[in-house]
């Protein structure tokens, strides 16, 4: 067995890390913009326009709802990883497939939990 197999946390922390500030840099920007825009809607002139920046604003929330709670799991990765729990399945205990880890290294459940999780999950 190798060292990352034993401890996968130390293979898949610099890319955790880095999502993280890129992550948190962008949420931070997101803010900025917002309240840089919220002085109102001086340039405005009709209704079409005023339809176009509320459709903006709308993927824009959208977008910073997804990237808090992508930050939020990479957060948990990370303390995972400091724990010594990382790469082990949340709900079965299982290890978590290394190819999982490699394109979703803040996964937190095995394939098989995760698919339970979706299907319970409310649409």
């Amino acid at each position: 067995m190798t060292s990352h197999q034993t401890h996968p946390g130390s293979r898949f922390r610099p890319a955790l890390a880095q999502r993280e500030t890129e992550l948190r840099a962008l949420l931070h920007s997101a803010l900025d913009a917002n309240i840089d825009s919220a002085g109102g809607q001086e340039g405005v002139s009709d209704f079409k326009d005023i339809a176009a920046e509320q459709s903006r604003d709308v993927v824009d929330e959208a977008q910073a709802d997804h990237a808090t709670l992508e930050l939020e799991q990479v957060v948990a990765a990370l303390r995972r990883i400091d724990d010594g729990s990382y790469g082990q399945c949340l709900d079965c205990g299982e290890p978590i497939d290394e190819r999982r880890l490699i394109a979703m290294p803040a996964a937190a459940y095995c394939v098989a939990c995760q698919a339970v999780h979706e299907h319970a999950r409310p649409r």
